[in-house]
């Protein structure tokens, strides 16, 4: 059994790997890119037909906003078409979907028989839908009028077949809460995703705004037909799952720094915590379940992905043990050296981000005591309940969860 110590070493080494690969390596990859945005900003020869595909669980009112913004968007519109799915939400979201298909006659709805998930709710509209190009956009989000133009023309020149946007906090000033994650937000767009973007081998694109081609989603089809572990169908993490099945069969994927989309963030404490352990179960899934298929990744995305998912691992026993013979207080510290350089770096560009998406940067240093505390337990929470079937999004129950036993 590894002691602490040796544990402590194994962490550093991993900590210098991963600080090595997202903030040194791949920065200096995305500014010896020589591409330029002029690049990126060429029209193909004839536009695409882009469907727009929405998966809704009890998302309410603010579906409305999500719907203006696809009216508002800067693309050919005998081009585009709107599917809304609605996975048989409990509140008045139905109601408010037909409401939007009597405004906007060009968009359309559907209502599952059963709640079968997001994964099914796009992977039945795929097959539904006949257009050379599938948009997959989350409910709350509000999309940029220029995002989709973007993503079109990033697609084609970049020669890729799926391209994801960044994503940014709308209620970027509600609370503390929300200004933090406005602002790590930023920080996982702009420096997170370097490296794989480097080798177009982005492994997590976003459901809140991806673009895919038709063609590279028929082909995982029977991937994603029936996705489970433990015996469970698995209901979170699509946009990873998805995203990694695309990359094992040797399609490329990127990420398009000016395509953007503005979703909301969870402004309370039960909530945001709910967030973290669905994405931290998403991570601890996607890390396990990928162990066959390594092979089939670029061996500088290997080495990353890798060491993200022993990091991940051994991160709050690290932690654990830090607190037991220092207390809270030096690791607290250490953390607030990181979160400050990224607080200045965020306070330098954000003039670049609408009004909505601004906070001050100073709100990030509360990073310094979330984050240990996120580690210490939100991951062992996630391998606990690792069998649980909830989208577990905001507004749905959790409805099952197997205990697992760790060896």
């Amino acid at each position: 059994m590894l002691s602490l110590v040796a544990i402590e070493w194994l962490f550093a080494v991993l900590v210098l790997l991963v600080f090595t690969n997202r903030y040194v390596f791949g920065s200096t990859l995305r500014l010896a890119d020589r591409r330029t945005d002029k690049d990126y900003d060429r029209d193909p020869p004839i536009w695409p037909t882009v469907a727009i595909v929405v998966p809704v669980y009890n998302e309410g009112s603010h579906i409305l906003k999500t719907a203006a913004s696809f009216e508002a968007l800067d693309y050919p519109r005998d081009k585009l078409r709107v599917v809304f799915i609605d996975d048989r939400s409990t509140d008045d979201t139905y109601e408010h979907l037909q409401n939007i298909a009597k405004t906007y006659p060009w968009m359309t709805v559907i209502q599952n028989e059963k709640n079968v998930g997001k994964r099914i709710g796009i992977k039945n509209a795929v097959l539904q839908t006949f257009t050379d190009c599938i948009m997959s956009v989350d409910s709350d989000v509000i999309v940029d009028p220029g995002a989709l133009r973007t993503l079109v023309r990033h697609m084609y020149t970049a020669d890729v077949d799926a391209a994801g946007g960044c994503v940014f906090v709308s209620n970027a000033d509600e609370n503390w809460l929300t200004r933090m994650q406005a602002v790590k937000y930023w920080i996982g767009y702009q420096f997170l995703k370097n490296l794989e973007n480097a080798f177009s081998h982005i492994m997590c694109l976003s459901g809140c705004l991806t673009l895919y081609k038709r063609a590279a989603l028929l082909a995982v089809d029977h991937d994603v037909e029936k996705r489970t572990f433990l015996g469970d169908e698995v209901k979170y993490g699509e946009d990873r799952f998805l995203t990694r099945k695309l990359v094992e069969r040797g399609y490329k994927t990127r990420l398009c720094f000016h395509a953007r989309c503005f979703t909301k963030a969870p402004a309370t404490i039960p909530n945001y915590l709910s967030q973290q352990l669905r994405w931290r179960r998403s991570n601890l899934v996607d890390f396990i379940t990928a162990i066959p298929y390594l092979g089939r990744f670029h061996p500088f995305v290997l080495m990353h992905y890798m060491s993200m998912a022993l990091l991940l691992m051994f991160y709050p026993l690290t932690l654990a043990a830090q607190v037991a013979r220092l207390g809270f207080v030096i690791p607290m510290i250490l953390h607030a050296l990181l979160v400050t350089v990224f607080a200045l770096a965020y306070e330098l560009n954000k003039h670049k981000l609408p009004e909505m998406a601004r906070t001050s940067g100073i709100w990030f240093l509360s990073m310094a005591f979330v984050f240990p505390i996120m580690y210490l337990t939100m991951t062992p929470l996630a391998l606990a309940t690792l069998g649980t079937t909830s989208w577990e999004t905001r507004g749905g129950a959790v409805k099952k969860t197997k205990k697992v036993k760790l060896a």
